[in-house]
């Protein structure tokens, strides 16, 4: 027997188990599709328990009663600002959740509360919700794997876009993070030869996820760092073109989740992109970020990096995408911006899903009605889930195949394909 972080599980027989290594055996697969990953939660305070058992399904602050709120200095705030209807907000287990951000281990930072029990939700949770698989494992701290769920790029939405790219080939993920971007590209045939970024908890959660591509910590803010990135590129490359560059550079200086701060230096990391462009040459392009991107100072910021694209012969495209269109149970918008030097049209992707709209009021949002099917549900998405007290939860747990309930837990499970997904909703027509 082995003991993964204090969790015994029966081991894999052959040469690497799933607490250390890959999974390349038929033995280690089996394994884990009796093992769930990360299904854990942060603890509440009594107050905050408080707070949250006032909140009903899809409600938020304002359900609150105003003697909770009286005890509270947040929420006194909150109450005389006039706060966002996201704040302290329990999931609505019939629609796509609410942005999933890196703060989803406090109820008052967003709609983190489960939609049926008295707790925040899980980091398995908040994966499933951005549409990363059961198999992918969240390691570093407990106080990280929060930062690497909530500021990952939704797998599906980057398999959406990289489908776009018709060449598959060599590619390069820098500001990787904890890797969504690299499993989308990954499910659309491209090969990464190379992951960088800064954060080494993120570079340990992908070089766990990720064990055939070089992962490399670097800080690609000093000139040292990009030369050194070039280097190592060129060296993997061993003289072959780089077909694809990706990145999605840090994006809190542009994103409305914190404090906006348009003198913020990560800002800067989005053009270090274009440096490595003159450089490296690669035959396409895309850059991941906030919708605020293409606000900041008026609109110029996203203006010069798509007029520096253009200078360096790429022909260049900028997509807002919401990512309950393609598969992510998750109302979440992104920006993407697409380019490529072989001046082929670059298309925005095809949704799968229709879009949630909103009308007048929170409470009204509903799928909008074009012909697709609806998008996945909290409860579709979370509902097999092992049900945990507040705080509780393990890093590793058994799980067994029969709870799975809906098509897409089945897709989380490695069940079934993303496309035998979509041709299930569509033949079922989920309304």
């Amino acid at each position: 027997m082995k003991i993964c972080c204090g969790k015994t599980f029966k081991a894999c027989r052959k040469t690497l188990c799933v607490n250390n290594g890959t999974i390349s055996t038929s033995e280690q697969k089996l394994e884990l599709e009796k093992i769930l990953f990360n299904h854990i939660c942060s603890t509440l305070s009594e107050l905050d328990m408080e707070i949250l058992q006032s909140v009903p399904s899809g409600g938020n602050w304002k359900d609150i009663p105003e003697a909770t709120i009286a005890k509270s200095a947040r929420l006194t705030q909150i109450k005389n600002s006039g706060g966002r209807t996201t704040y302290y907000g329990r999931l609505d287990g019939n629609l796509p959740s609410y942005t999933v951000n890196t703060y989803f281990n406090r109820p008052g930072n967003g709609s983190f509360i489960h939609p049926m029990q008295d707790r925040l939700i899980s980091q398995r949770e908040a994966a499933r919700l951005q549409s990363f698989p059961d198999s992918y494992r969240f390691l570093g701290s407990f106080s990280s794997r929060f930062k690497q769920i909530g500021n990952a790029v939704p797998p599906l939405l980057a398999r959406a876009v990289s489908d776009r790219i018709r060449k598959k080939g060599l590619s390069v993920d820098v500001f990787c993070g904890a890797g969504g971007l690299s499993e989308g590209l990954q499910a659309t045939g491209h090969r990464i030869v190379l992951a960088s970024d800064f954060n080494a908890h993120m570079c340990e959660t992908y070089r766990y996820n990720h064990p055939h591509t070089l992962t490399k910590q670097l800080d690609l803010s000093s000139i040292e760092g990009i030369i050194e990135l070039i280097h190592i590129i060129e060296t993997e490359l061993h003289g072959r073109t780089l077909n694809l560059l990706a990145g999605g550079p840090p994006c809190q200086g542009f994103s409305t989740a914190g404090k906006w701060n348009h003198t913020d230096s990560r800002n800067s990391l989005v053009f270090k992109m274009i440096e490595l462009i003159h450089t490296l040459q690669p035959e396409n392009v895309i850059l991941e970020n906030v919708p605020g991107i293409r606000w900041m100072q008026h609109g110029r910021v996203l203006e010069s990096l798509l007029d520096s694209f253009e200078k360096e012969g790429y022909r260049t495209r900028a997509f807002l995408l919401h990512a309950e269109e393609y598969g992510v149970p998750q109302r979440r918008k992104r920006v993407f911006i697409l380019a490529n030097r072989n001046n082929e049209v670059i298309e925005k992707p095809d949704s799968c899903f229709a879009r949630i709209v909103s009308r007048k009021t929170r409470e009204s949002a509903q799928p909008e009605e074009n012909g697709l099917s609806h998008p996945i549900s909290v409860f579709e998405a979370i509902s097999d889930l092992p049900k945990i007290s507040s705080g509780g939860g393990s890093d590793v747990m058994d799980y067994n195949s029969s709870w799975t309930t809906s098509d897409y837990q089945c897709f989380m499970r490695g069940m079934i394909p993303f496309e035998e997904l979509v041709k299930r909703r569509k033949a079922n027509k989920v309304d």
